[in-house]
């Protein structure tokens, strides 16, 4: 209890300073706790289900005279799960196959919602292991049924119970009443399923509205799921699905397929880019932590010179080595906490914007499952923030109660700084390459521009395209039109393209575009004409390079497709780099189901004029005009979110950094004092003084600086193999950030040194 006393009164004597430390700790194990948080997250995906490690993802991989064609697949053949049930009933507990590519649109009266929605047969919520809360899953045995998840009925039906209540189902033009015959538990986000499941219907809407076939002559578009009745059986099974399967498949169907099972627990951690991102996050944690916690030890060890007496002190009073250890020890758990406190309120007073910022729930972060991270983090912040000092102190002899202590300890705050120079360049460092990366996804010409190009994709029967297409030409605020299939986002692949003998040679990317959609979305002909007309076709350089074609393809004959009549110049995907893709463009006769619009400005205004001019001309049709710049900017959303954790890390240990500096600064001061006003009767200038206090600060950043920022350059490229489309990382960015950090740095130091450099020397020697 005595000891908790002098730790009160210590702590209050020193407020100024202790109230910096506690910020530092906070902001650095507010950040810290929310990376290691983030961890534990991607580790625990897809433990929801009932005995996860018995739920198996069927793949599937399309042969080819035994070899796989492209990669193998999340999707297969909708007999196949059933197949591996029939052939295996030892070790098969259950299988089903469903849908998720089906519409999300519901409606109850005029309250339209959208529901990510899975066709799914009775053995659905059995395989995957999903709670039925409540109805009986047989029920989707018969058509136009529908369960709903606990969050989907409360957004329809408030806190009534849905079951035997109807609502309306939106297929295509069509609009479905559903009977809901029940609800089942929320799938979290912790997942991996192509698409979770807000709404199940009947499975049998797949052949009655979609008119899609099914069995084995039906198209490798379905999801399928095996439950095992032991996980070790996994192994087994895989050896004999190929083979086994194809004794199943009608000779007629001439399919060559390789089928695997992945236990479902795999799957998110078997990603590479997921890997890549837990060892990123563990990285940037783990030297946030050091920097924080090292941050406080370079604060504590600072203060020896005025602590040493108090020590001193306390074992003149029969203090030992082991109280004044634990006495520190204690200090450190009290601002440990305090800092804690601080950090639990900025969680709560800013968690809203937190959760915009990072896109993942704090109740997902910090949910009792998941806690185990931040309180690693936590106990690894006290024992290295609380065991460095602790040693120092309490080896301090007692004589220092009778004598001035001078010692500078630099080694100890020269290898502190360190850490923190390095991690905060590293921080700096990896914030550049994010920010490059995102305005380089987001910014760069593709040959092509969707500045101000709304898009609609319209296959409904019920819309006469010409029409719509006339009537869009009549309005104001629309300035050119065009139509293709699809638009520029990507387009098909499965038109295969044949050498002279009638060898397949490979599949490009297929589109069709109409006269006037080259000129209206801006892309460019390295050499030829346009499309005028029927089988007519334009191509890139790698369908040039596919082709074997080293002279201009200008008027060379491609299958039965057509004559090129235009070789396309640089092109590229949003999400890949230029000609990565061989790319053939056909003639679209009439209006293609992808009709584009360029709006005058303002283009948010007219582009919600748009919209509902849409919902009044066809009512009974959804036509929402998209922004093709909006698309972009989403597909960017996983770099943003990731450069918006990371901005707020590099503003924290930045802060950390910059605090630690300011304390090495004042503690070289202090001890330096007498020897600075020396310099100054001796003729040295106030600039004389900061080049000294300078250099020293130099010789330690520029190595730590230069250390820091090639970690980030390797750091940088294994997060950029994340992506196809990468920027480039010139040398010169690096050399300019190890200048501006340094620089900065400096700057600090020269600010914090200012007063004592042009202090009058007399005051020194007097309070010596």
């Amino acid at each position: 209890m005595r000891q908790f006393y002098y730790i009160i009164q210590t702590l209050s004597h020193g407020r100024g300073a202790n109230f910096v430390k506690i910020v530092s700790l906070a902001l650095g194990l507010l950040i810290t706790m929310y990376l290691f948080a983030h961890i534990a997250v991607q580790l625990s995906y897809d433990k929801f289900y009932k005995e996860p490690e018995k739920l198996c993802k069927v793949y599937t991989g399309w042969l080819k005279n035994g070899k796989l064609e492209g990669r193998e697949g999340v999707y297969t053949i909708h007999r196949i799960p059933g197949t591996i049930a029939e052939a295996f009933p030892d070790r098969v507990q259950s299988a089903t196959a469903c849908s998720s590519l089906v519409g999300n649109t519901f409606s109850i009266g005029d309250k339209k919602i959208q529901l990510n929605t899975v066709a799914g047969d009775t053995l659905y919520f059995a395989t995957l292991g999903l709670e039925v809360l409540e109805g009986n899953p047989q029920d989707l045995a018969n058509p136009d049924m529908v369960f709903l998840s606990e969050t989907a009925a409360r957004q329809l039906f408030g806190g009534e119970s849905p079951v035997g209540k109807i609502i309306t189902y939106h297929v295509r033009d069509q609009k479905i009443p559903m009977l809901v015959r029940g609800v089942f538990r929320d799938i979290p986000l912790t997942h991996s399923l192509n698409k979770p499941s807000d709404a199940v219907v009947s499975f049998s809407c797949v052949d009655r509205y979609y008119g899609w076939a099914i069995g084995w002559n039906g198209g490798g578009n379905f999801d399928g799921y095996v439950r095992l009745r032991q996980a070790d059986d996994l192994d087994w099974l895989n050896e004999r699905l190929s083979a086994t399967i194809a004794r199943y498949i009608p000779p007629e169907r001439e399919l060559e397929l390789s089928v695997r099972l992945v236990s479902i627990r795999d799957i998110h951690l078997n990603n590479s880019n997921v890997r890549r991102n837990i060892y990123m996050m563990l990285c940037l944690s783990v030297i946030l932590l050091l920097t924080t916690a090292l941050n406080y030890v370079l604060s504590s060890i600072s203060s020896l010179t005025g602590r040493a007496k108090a020590i001193g002190v306390h074992k003149c009073n029969g203090a030992d080595a082991g109280n004044i250890y634990r006495m520190f020890m204690l200090e450190t758990a009290v601002v440990v906490l305090l800092a804690l406190a601080l950090a639990a309120g900025l969680i709560y007073f800013f968690r809203e914007p937190a959760e915009q910022l990072t896109g993942i729930p704090l109740q997902l972060l910090f949910a009792p499952s998941n806690l185990y991270a931040p309180s690693i983090a936590i106990v690894l912040l006290f024992l290295i923030g609380g065991c460095l000092p602790a040693m120092v102190f309490s080896r301090i002899p007692v004589t220092q109660v009778f004598q001035r202590v001078t010692a500078r300890r630099s080694g100890w705050k020269n290898a502190l700084l360190v850490v923190q120079f390095a991690g905060a360049a590293f921080f700096i460092g990896m914030m550049v390459v994010v920010v490059m990366q995102y305005c380089h996804v987001l910014y760069r010409d593709r040959g092509w521009n969707p500045e101000r190009v709304a898009y609609v994709s319209c296959y409904s029967p019920n819309v006469n395209r010409e029409q719509l297409y006339t009537h869009l030409r009549n309005l104001p605020y629309v300035e050119a039109q065009a139509s293709s299939q699809p638009s520029c986002m990507g387009f098909i692949q499965n038109r295969p393209i044949h050498d002279a003998q009638g060898n397949e040679l490979f599949h490009p990317r297929n589109g069709w575009f109409d006269k006037d959609f080259v000129p209206f979305i801006g892309l460019k002909l390295k050499e030829g004409r346009n499309l005028t007309g029927d089988r007519q076709l334009l191509v890139n350089a790698p369908f040039c390079r596919m082709m074997g074609w080293t002279d201009s393809p200008i008027g060379k004959q491609v299958d039965e497709y057509g004559t090129v009549v235009g070789l396309l110049d640089r092109f590229a995907y949003p999400s890949g780099p230029d000609d990565m893709d061989p790319i053939m463009v056909e003639w679209c006769e009439g209006v293609g189901p992808s009709i584009s619009v360029k709006l005058k400005e303002p283009f948010e205004e007219n582009l919600r004029r748009l919209n509902e001019e849409m919902k009044q001309t066809y009512p009974q049709v959804d036509l929402q005009f998209e922004s093709m710049e909006q698309w972009m900017f989403d597909s960017g959303k996983g770099i943003r979110m990731f450069g918006n954790i990371l901005l707020i890390a590099t503003v924290a240990i930045l802060f950390i950094t910059l605090m630690g500096i300011m304390g090495y600064v004042n503690d070289e001061i202090r001890l330096r004092s007498k020897e600075i006003a020396i310099r100054k009767v001796n003729g040295a200038e106030s600039g004389d003084i900061l080049r000294l206090l300078s250099k020293a600060v130099s010789m330690i950043a520029v190595p730590s600086v230069v250390a820091g920022i090639v970690g980030a350059y390797y750091a940088g490229r294994m997060w950029l193999s994340n992506f196809s489309d990468v920027v480039s990382q010139p040398v010169a960015v690096y050399v300019l950030l190890v200048v501006f950090v340094v620089l900065l740095i400096l700057f600090v130091v020269v600010m914090k040194a200012w007063r004592i450099a042009n202090e009058d020397p007399v005051r020194s020697i007097k309070s010596e």
